[in-house]
């Protein structure tokens, strides 16, 4: 899933008009995957080469065991081709692992993109990782002491389901107004307010 031009454009204009509502500032990353997942293919390729191996033995009990070490490699290298593709790797780690490591990329584009780049401390950084559809708000220290972490949620839920019915512009824009929404009310525009983050989305 991409942003065509066009619609990076319109996600821009709802951000600079968002940040017409209120002195927060916001940093938009969308990451195609959080991890590389190197190691599953070869991992699930092995289980199933030995799988293979189990079956191929119960079903075909005169085969000698050189027959059967043949057929576990070609399952071996054909498994390991196929399931190493960008589009499958991510499914073959837990969920678990996916959230933590969709999770954890948030926090480095937090530290790298956010923290301290505001004089205020007033960064909001809405994140995306497409591959483990994980979505999720982060912000500078001075609107976590006003604005509850809960205060979040509605925000984020809205966006996964636009990003469900494949509306990944659709859900920045909406989730950037929804935010601005919460946050001009704590932190109304002030006159001589500064744009201090690029309005436009960081593609990672």
């Amino acid at each position: 899933m991409k942003l065509s031009a066009d619609e990076q454009s319109r996600i821009e204009v709802a951000v600079a008009a968002a940040e017409a509502r209120t002195s927060a500032e916001f940093a938009l990353v969308l990451a195609q995957v959080a991890d590389g997942y190197e190691a599953w293919p070869a991992l699930w390729a092995a289980l199933l080469a030995l799988l293979a191996g189990g079956v191929l033995s119960l079903l075909q009990p005169a085969l000698d065991a050189t027959h059967v070490f043949g057929a576990q490699i070609a399952v071996l290298v054909a498994a390991g081709l196929a399931l190493h593709l960008p589009r499958v790797r991510p499914l073959l780690a837990p969920r678990s692992l996916r959230r933590e490591e969709a999770a954890k990329l948030a926090r480095l584009q937090f530290a790298a993109v956010v923290q301290r780049r505001t004089a205020e401390r007033i960064g909001v950084l809405l994140f995306v990782s497409l591959a483990e559809r994980h979505i999720e708000i982060l912000v500078d220290r001075a609107i976590g002491e006003r604005i509850p972490e809960q205060a979040w949620n509605g925000v984020v839920e809205g966006f996964a389901a636009k990003l469900r019915d494949g509306r990944l512009a659709d859900g920045f824009v909406e989730a950037t107004e929804r935010c601005a929404t919460l946050l001009e009310k704590e932190f109304p525009l002030l006159p001589g307010d500064r744009d201090e983050l690029p309005n436009r989305v960081t593609f990672i």
